[in-house]
């Protein structure tokens, strides 16, 4: 056995423990999201698992991935929207404004990935082989770069504002932020060398994505509980009382003057 079939056996096992986990405390808005993700996570590699076995001869392997891994871009920009949404629950004005503003935010956030994507695609379109089909594997490739960068720059940004403004929220959002933010840092980091190396390494990085993501689903099963819903923290300007009060302040007249700007 290979430690690519090991690192795929113990990401899909993890997936399938933590989601169930998820769906029997049933927690409310990200949670169930983020078990529909894994759970999609873990079918999808499944099938894909089982095409390398010969099953689904009829159908061209890179096709099905290219799919799969398209509707993966949706659950990827799901979770992270389900993340803001959870974030800023308590914020109702700053809420409605940051999703406006995610919107564009994403769009630069592409742009600037995309921009990024040239030099990319031109090293591995020599492994396209002058077909359709391989073109498709190569645009796909960047495009999982791609997309993955997005995530990874709007999820620092929330990050960014939870931390600057000390939002109050639950331990399980703490847990579940982090975890992204790991995730999608490795995978962006390991999608890049995998792209500049030799194909020869691609496997390799592979290999790690996988351990690293069933790292995540572990971190996220053990750390997200039913009492981690009831306490909240304060993860920004902690050291700084003061500091913090005023921030606070600050905080919620923004809130109510957005609220008070949507509504008219």
């Amino acid at each position: 056995m290979t430690w690519d079939w090991i690192a795929l056996g113990a990401k899909d096992i993890l997936g399938l423990v933590l989601a169930a986990r998820l769906l029997v405390m049933r927690l409310p808005g990200v949670y169930r999201t983020l078990s529909l993700v894994v759970l999609y996570e873990s079918l999808g590699s499944s099938v894909l698992f089982l095409m390398q076995l010969g099953y689904g001869r009829f159908l061209d392997y890179r096709l099905v991935w290219a799919g799969l891994s398209a509707l993966g871009w949706v659950m990827t920009l799901w979770i992270v929207y389900a993340l803001l949404e959870a974030v800023l629950e308590h914020l109702p004005g700053i809420l409605h404004f940051s999703r406006r503003l995610l919107n564009f935010t994403f769009l630069a956030a592409v742009i600037l990935a995309l921009l990024t994507a040239k030099p990319e695609f031109s090293v591995n379109a020599g492994s396209a082989g002058g077909e359709a089909i391989g073109y498709l594997v190569v645009i796909t490739v960047v495009m999982e770069r791609v997309i993955s960068t997005v995530a990874l720059l709007v999820l620092l940004a929330i990050l960014a504002f939870v931390v600057w403004f000390p939002v109050q929220m639950p331990k399980n959002l703490v847990v579940l932020s982090l975890g992204l933010v790991v995730y999608f840092l490795s995978r962006t980091g390991l999608l890049l060398a995998r792209s500049f190396f030799s194909r020869g390494t691609s496997q390799i990085f592979s290999t790690v994505s996988m351990f690293v993501l069933s790292a995540c689903f572990s971190y996220w099963a053990i750390g997200i509980t039913r009492e981690g819903e009831s306490g909240s923290l304060r993860i920004g300007h902690g050291w700084r009382r003061s500091e913090q009060q005023r921030l606070i302040l600050q905080l919620e007249n923004m809130n109510a003057a957005l609220l008070r700007g949507a509504r008219r």
